[in-house]
């Protein structure tokens, strides 16, 4: 009989969402050709369509779903939105830059634009 080895895997997880009460959520349409990763830090333009925040400190709200370049291209062209959050509180352990977590150097800027967007960074 043969034996088959089977290597141990850990897999690591951090929870975004750390108070679902507060929770407030929206819609808004994506770009074409563009990635968003859950949780990424997004800008809202006045038309209601998500970009990717150009660094910590421009940002708006935290994107609510991953959704794939080829995936955005069809939800634009068919107006389709995509879920967002604008209030609650969040790990800033999970939230991120173009789907790179930040690191803790911009923490603080993530924070205080969280504050100015009466959103929720905190720490567990």
């Amino acid at each position: 009989m043969t034996v088959h080895y089977v290597p141990p895997i850990a897999v690591t997880s951090v929870r975004l969402i750390l108070d679902n009460e507060k929770l407030r959520r929206g819609n808004a349409k994506v770009t074409t050709a563009t990635a968003y990763k859950y949780g990424d830090l997004l800008a809202l333009s006045d038309a209601n369509v998500l970009t990717h925040a150009t660094d910590e400190s421009t940002w708006d709200v935290i994107c609510g779903q991953d959704v794939t370049a080829a995936e955005a291209t069809i939800k634009a062209t068919n107006g389709i939105e995509i879920p967002m959050y604008f209030g609650g509180v969040f790990n800033i352990e999970a939230v991120a830059l173009n789907g790179t977590l930040l690191s803790t150097a911009k923490y603080d800027a993530a924070r205080a634009k969280a504050t100015k967007n009466k959103i929720e960074l905190s720490k567990v």
